[in-house]
């Protein structure tokens, strides 16, 4: 089945749930939605009898395929399983539009427990635990990521509510993901390539952070000084969420007006830190003013007489434009993460710091972990770890030459000298991150 299918499936879901408390019973609104989720259940199910949906440590997986992306993306259907004593949905054919509507009734806590003759089942996982167990070698990371985008949230609620940006939970959000870069490095970057343009502001800083964090562990922070450049760096464009999202999310250039809200966000950013409560917000709030400022001080917003920027605004300045460029947004089109280092070290001793530009280069390598690449042979590999000599790396082949899909794909060591191209996701239909973790390459 496509890779998308899930995807679309688990989005349609959650859009009829919506809509159980929206909307009474028959409105057109709610009939649109539930006519989707038939058609991406149709989908899903296409050719095939069936497909179960089961969760487990923080994670959905479809039958025995774990799914990295969609469990961090739909987190909120994963609480909802959790409340409802879920741990496993089964689809068995095509299932009817009156199940579909019971199990989203069931999910929304508006209705009591689907038919047991229906074409969906609950809680009857043909998997065991140790069948799927085996796949969840990040699950502890995950579980991080998956905590700091519940905080950030959490940041953006207080916000909106005109409060000031409570951050006494950031210092222990950047621990545990900080704990997780020191434990499983090479899974921290991987982790750091998921992408998704609807929460970007979140996603955004989290993936950041984690960047900032091995950049900070490379140079020989101790931890007292990693979980501040983490706070600063987590924290650095909260600003953003005071910027109106038709600015944030406008496809064309902008306009006079709307360049003087957007490079409002980091004084909006530093103003909502100082303005709430936690340990180190003097310091996120220096790295929120200060991260489009550039190294050579032309940047935004002009901060005066300085010399130079604080080290974690340099750092958090180069992992912020890393992040922004491999991102697909609604307007544009990621760039692949070897031409986003092109692009980096294009900007090196003008925008950003050329000393910390050798180091971020050197950790992510020139194909960064998660690049899709072209071979000589006309296979598509997924980079697993970039090697150190900067020729040669560890890959997997994710797509074979004649097009067919590998299923287990292995690890081996790929020369520079072979890759005739640079991918992305979108040209191959499937994600570096979400193959290299379900299918348990070491990665470190």
């Amino acid at each position: 089945m496509p890779d998308t299918a899930v995807t679309e499936f688990l989005g349609s879901l959650r859009r009829v749930i919506s809509n159980v408390h929206l909307y009474p019973a028959g409105h057109p609104q709610s009939e649109v939605a539930l006519d989707m989720l038939m058609e991406t259940t149709g989908s899903l199910t296409a050719g095939i009898d069936g497909v179960v949906l089961s969760i487990m440590d923080n994670a959905f997986y479809l039958d025995r395929t774990l799914l990295p992306q969609e469990s961090l993306e739909y987190r909120d259907l994963y609480r909802l399983f959790q409340e409802r004593g879920l741990d496993s949905i089964s689809l068995e054919g095509r299932p009817s539009s009156g199940d579909l509507g019971e199990l989203a009734a069931f999910l929304a806590k508006d209705g009591s427990d689907i038919p047991a003759d229906g074409t969906i089942r609950l809680n009857e996982r043909p998997f065991n635990r140790s069948e799927l167990v085996k796949f969840a070698s990040m699950s502890q990371i995950r579980h991080s990521y998956t905590a700091s985008l519940d905080f950030l949230q959490g940041v953006a609620d207080s916000m909106e509510d005109g409060e000031g940006a409570d951050i006494s939970d950031a210092v222990w959000t950047v621990e545990q993901l900080l704990e997780q870069v020191l434990l499983q490095p090479g899974a921290s970057l991987l982790l750091s390539s998921l992408k998704t343009h609807d929460e970007y502001t979140f996603y955004h800083g989290i993936n950041t952070a984690l960047l900032a964090l091995t950049v900070g562990q490379r140079i020989g922070l101790n931890t007292e000084q990693l979980v501040q450049l983490g706070v600063g760096a987590l924290l650095h464009d909260l600003g953003k969420i005071r910027v109106p999202v038709e600015i944030i999310q406008y496809p064309g250039r902008l306009d006079d007006k709307m360049w003087t809200e957007i490079k409002r966000h980091p004084h909006e950013g530093a103003q909502a830190i100082l303005a709430g409560t936690g340990e180190g917000q003097e310091i996120a709030a220096l790295v929120a003013l200060e991260h489009h400022a550039q190294y050579d001080l032309t940047g935004y917003p002009d901060i005066g007489r300085r010399e130079r920027l604080h080290l974690y605004s340099r750092i958090t300045s180069i992992c912020d434009v890393y992040d922004a460029l491999t991102t697909r947004r609604s307007y544009k089109r990621a760039m692949p993460p070897a031409t986003a280092l092109q692009t980096i070290v294009a900007g090196s001793g003008t925008q950003l710091d050329p000393d910390l530009v050798q180091v971020f280069v050197s950790i992510l390598g020139i194909f960064p972990a998660g690049s899709l690449l072209r071979l000589d042979t006309g296979e598509v590999a997924a980079v697993v770890t970039a090697g150190h000599d900067g020729e040669t790396m560890t890959a997997a082949i994710a797509i074979s030459a004649d097009g067919e899909r590998v299923s287990v794909p292995e690890t081996f060591m790929l020369e520079a000298s072979r890759v005739t191209g640079l991918l992305l996701p979108e040209d191959v239909g499937l994600d570096a991150a979400t193959l290299l973790e379900a299918s348990q390459l070491a990665i470190d």
